[in-house]
């Protein structure tokens, strides 16, 4: 390429990121919205050059589009400190936090005594970058109208991921099984990884059903979030994994049953009078279907559900992990470490990680690790059954299907755990942070109104989505 084409190129790519990098500056909510729209490209900046699998430079294979905003975003926000603190004020959300900078002293402490080495570094900054997204989001959402951008921001960040999902699963069913959005056979659509697709479907599904039986809503919002809920079900199982599709299915089943047990009871004996003829379809087509799609439900027509039988890797790094714990109890063998131990220890093992979240935090950091990350799971967990019961009470709508996204959310992704190890993943940890924010942002909302705040409250809402 010539100097006059790379000055072209310098001059179409760097001043739009310069003004987005002005932008985000000024205005770190704006960051915030950017940040989690991207949440569903986690496509590296390796690949994005076009470096295959593994190859580039270390930096270039651990950064996303994201990653830059968030930084950005960051500054921002540690600039405009004096006025905003959002949910940071509030003790519960303090311990949280708290809790995840203590799990990641602690993997320094297991790295260092660990037998890992300077491998647990990447794991390390990994962990650290998620602690400051926490604090990030934490710090902005500060009032109700914050939220509601944020939220848009997410609900859009899952069209972003159904369209990717959708034209994947066209392609796949196509014959194309291997580019950009599919992998070996099976849909990844923008993600890296076909597994954070799953999980972050299951992670967007609930807000995208809260918006699809809102009576706020219009009627075509309403067939809008539908037909997405539908695409992202289906991209779940073109993704070929059997967890998801029965853990996806379960959201929506859950969305339903908390906004409507009469629905969701006619729903689902719908659905189990349809279930024949639809398997029966299925096994007249099976040989015609595409790979995922057949691996997907693969579970329902096997003889056997023995773990050896249905996943072998899975079942030698279950063997590997009883050696890996018992050896290394208290501090675990570092971050990241567990991958390395399985060709030690599984004659032809493969290095992969723990595939469940809980099993690779007790491996990885132990038992003091594993307190701290399942004490904060289970403080986010409390605070989300709090959050929907107090707005029950309120009788406050939009709050409440706003607890009700955020609690199915949120226990799709840990019962999703116990298949994959999914604590690496931003948008479990931005799910996380909703489970912060939003009980204090709602409270406080909802305690201005009750002293008798004028209804130019609407016009304190903006300046306060300035700030």
């Amino acid at each position: 390429m010539d100097s006059a084409a790379l000055l072209a190129v310098a001059v179409i790519v760097g001043v739009p990121a310069v003004f987005v990098a002005a932008r985000v500056c000024t205005d770190p909510l704006a960051g915030l919205c950017l940040w989690v729209l991207l949440l569903p490209v986690t496509k590296t900046i390796a690949s994005l050059m076009g470096y295959a699998a593994g190859e580039g430079p270390i930096v270039l294979q651990k950064l996303t589009l994201a990653d830059p905003v968030l930084l950005l975003t960051a500054f921002g926000a540690w600039v405009s400190a004096s006025r905003s603190a959002g949910a940071l004020r509030d003790p519960q959300g303090r311990r949280i936090v708290g809790l995840l900078a203590a799990f990641c002293t602690v993997g320094i402490l297991s790295a260092t005594l660990g037998p890992t080495g300077p491998e647990s570094l990447i794991e390390l900054a990994t962990y650290f970058w998620l602690c400051l997204s926490l604090v990030v989001i934490c710090k902005l959402l500060g009032s109700r109208e914050r939220a509601r951008r944020v939220l848009s921001a997410w609900r859009w960040a899952g069209v972003v991921a159904c369209a990717a999902g959708g034209a994947a699963t066209v392609l796949l069913w196509r014959g194309n099984l291997d580019n950009l959005l599919v992998q070996g056979g099976r849909v990844a659509g923008l993600f890296e990884g076909i597994n954070q697709l799953q999980s972050f479907m299951m992670a967007v599904i609930p807000f995208l059903c809260a918006r699809a039986f809102s009576s706020a809503a219009s009627r075509g919002a309403r067939a809008l979030h539908g037909a997405l809920i539908v695409i992202a079900f289906l991209s779940v199982v073109a993704s070929g994994s059997r967890g998801g599709v029965v853990f996806a299915g379960l959201s929506i089943w859950l969305m339903v049953m908390l906004i409507s047990p009469r629905l969701c009871l006619v729903w689902t004996c719908a659905a189990l009078l349809a279930a024949g003829s639809a398997w029966r379809l299925y096994e007249q087509h099976h040989d015609e279907l595409p790979y995922g799609v057949r691996r997907a439900v693969s579970f329902l027509e096997s003889d056997s559900h023995e773990l050896r039988d249905m996943s072998p890797r899975r079942a030698d790094q279950l063997l590997a992990w009883r050696t890996v714990f018992a050896e290394h109890p208290l501090l675990g063998v570092g971050p990241g470490g567990f991958a390395a131990t399985i060709p030690e220890l599984v004659p032809g093992g493969l290095a992969q990680e723990m595939h469940n979240s809980y099993l690779g935090v007790l491996a990885e950091t132990g038992t003091v690790g594993s307190l701290l990350m399942f004490g904060l799971l289970a403080a986010a967990m409390a605070r989300s059954l709090t959050f929907l019961r107090r707005t029950r009470r309120a009788r406050d709508p939009e709050a409440l299907m706003a607890a009700r996204a955020l609690l199915v959310a949120y226990l799709s992704l840990l019962l999703y755990g116990m298949l994959n190890y999914g604590l690496r993943q931003r948008h479990f940890w931005f799910v996380i942070a909703l489970a912060v924010a939003l009980p204090h942002t709602y409270t406080r909302a909802r305690r201005i109104d009750e002293r008798g705040t004028p209804l130019a409250y609407g016009t304190v809402r903006c300046a306060e989505s300035r700030a």
